[in-house]
């Protein structure tokens, strides 16, 4: 287990999610091993304008900045947010957060949880 680095081009190269034809995400870097106690994983998140995307609910903590663009967030009990660049958020597990953009959003995002290729 060694240094893990990505360029930034990595964030270009997003797969869709879920089938949802305007969100684009992948995990990067983080745990290797599935034994880990205490497993994290880094991930470029990108959202185009287009309808709005609620995935299931957050089962780990995450953190996350936006990069470039703009992100609008709405929690389970209708809290909303805009995140620009440089702005942190913080969804705490048992959330279930609905993201849409006006324009698009890029963001990079940590979470509490093993990476979904290992």
């Amino acid at each position: 287990m060694g240094l893990q680095v990505k360029s930034k081009v990595e964030g270009y190269k997003l797969p869709s999610f879920g089938g949802i034809p305007n969100v684009f995400f992948d995990d990067l870097l983080g745990t290797e091993t599935r034994d880990n106690t205490n497993p994290i994983v880094g991930c470029w998140f990108r959202i185009e304008k287009g309808p709005e995307a609620t995935p299931p609910e957050y089962t780990y903590d995450e953190v996350g900045v936006v990069i470039e663009g703009e992100i609008n967030l709405r929690d389970e009990a209708g809290q909303r947010a805009t995140v620009r660049p440089g702005d942190t958020f913080f969804f705490p597990r048992g959330s279930t957060i609905t993201f849409s953009s006006d324009s698009y959003g890029v963001a990079w995002k940590c979470g509490g949880r093993l990476p979904a290729k290992i």
